[in-house]
């Protein structure tokens, strides 16, 4: 954590000040000190836990989801599922389970040195990706399960009815937010139109543009379907930046490089990236409805049947819910999805 706070001060002495998706770029991904370089984020020692490591109906109906898009593109190429991110491989591992061709391979864009190898445990066979160009054409199903959270964010505050961009400064050894002109305007009047007349603070997530250009781009040549799973918004505005370490909210200046940086993401900047590469837009749709059209509580059921473990009942119960609440993941959780133009429609979206 020390060198990444030298690595900011160095940056934040050029002109007294660095932008927020600076601050957030350097604390994680620096090749060197960043916290998806080097932490180990998931599980009970890491910082968070994602759905399929919560239960493994999550992975089990998307594996079937995603048959389902295989069959009804119906090509005779063999298809690769990507997971974008990765976590410790569980999702892909529990798809796998549900596979029906053995002509399907799979894969990882991972940065993540840990993760790689705790993928590489759980699913040797998988290949590894840096980057989307890295990945060979094929007919591609992508899913990004807290994918999109993680990338730098842009924000903007209205003061005096004037507006603003947050930047992050630097008093003796505290870091400080502090306001200043805008640095982009142009990506800032492109997304400033997307947010109601009464906002006076919001965000722009500064990758969800590449991203989905690339992956446009990607299945316009091969065919196929990208999956987002993330907790955010459609309609909204307002701070969503937040730091996580041990399990717990912290503040996001005080440890770079040492805790999770994310903030909620914008759906509607999803659709409006994918209109621009004219691609089709599904959803969003809550977690919750999602899992529920494509089955989960049905598949609940089967496995509740499969044991006579009171203890493996009520935690397959007590996993699901978690999931689908709308107290806990259900409702804070969105789905999307985005494909080539007229070429397939995905089950799970009202």
């Amino acid at each position: 954590m020390e060198k990444i706070k030298s690595i900011l001060t160095e940056e934040i002495n050029k002109k007294g000040y660095i932008s927020i998706s600076k601050f957030m770029e350097i604390s994680l991904t620096d090749p060197e000190e960043g916290y998806y370089i080097n932490q180990k984020p998931l599980g009970k020692s890491g910082d968070f836990i994602t759905a399929p490591d919560i239960t493994q109906i999550f992975g089990e109906v998307i594996g079937a989801w995603a048959i389902d898009i295989i069959n009804k593109i119906n090509s005779k190429s063999s298809f690769q599922i990507i997971d974008l991110g990765g976590g410790r491989g569980t999702l892909l591992n529990d798809i796998k389970r549900v596979r029906s061709d053995n002509s399907i391979s799979f894969g990882f864009l991972e940065i993540n040195k840990k993760l790689m190898i705790a993928q590489k445990q759980i699913f040797p066979e998988a290949k590894h990706y840096k980057s989307i160009s890295d990945i060979p054409d094929a007919p591609t199903i992508f899913i990004g399960n807290e994918f999109l959270d993680v990338f730098p964010i842009k924000q903007y505050i209205k003061i005096n009815k004037a507006w603003k961009e947050v930047f992050v400064t630097k008093d003796n050894d505290r870091f400080l937010y502090c306001y200043k002109d805008i640095e982009d305007k142009i990506l800032f009047e492109e997304n400033k139109k997307n947010f109601p007349n009464e906002a006076d603070f919001f965000e722009v997530n500064t990758k969800i543009k590449k991203i989905v250009k690339d992956i446009s781009n990607f299945l316009k040549r091969n065919n196929g379907i990208c999956l987002f799973i993330d907790y955010g918004y459609f309609k909204g505005y307002g701070n969503t930046l937040q730091a996580i370490k041990n399990h717990e909210y912290v503040d996001p200046l005080s440890f770079p490089g040492a805790s999770d940086l994310t903030s909620h993401i914008n759906f509607s900047q999803i659709l409006n990236e994918s209109k621009n590469f004219e691609m089709d837009f599904f959803g969003p749709i809550s977690q919750r409805n999602f899992l529920i059209n494509l089955g989960a509580l049905e598949r609940l059921e089967i496995l509740k049947k499969s044991t006579n473990s009171e203890k493996i009942k009520s935690d397959l119960d007590v996993g699901l819910l978690r999931v689908i609440e709308n107290s806990q993941m259900g409702e804070l959780f969105k789905v999307c999805a985005i494909s080539p133009k007229n070429k397939l429609i995905p089950e799970g979206f009202d």
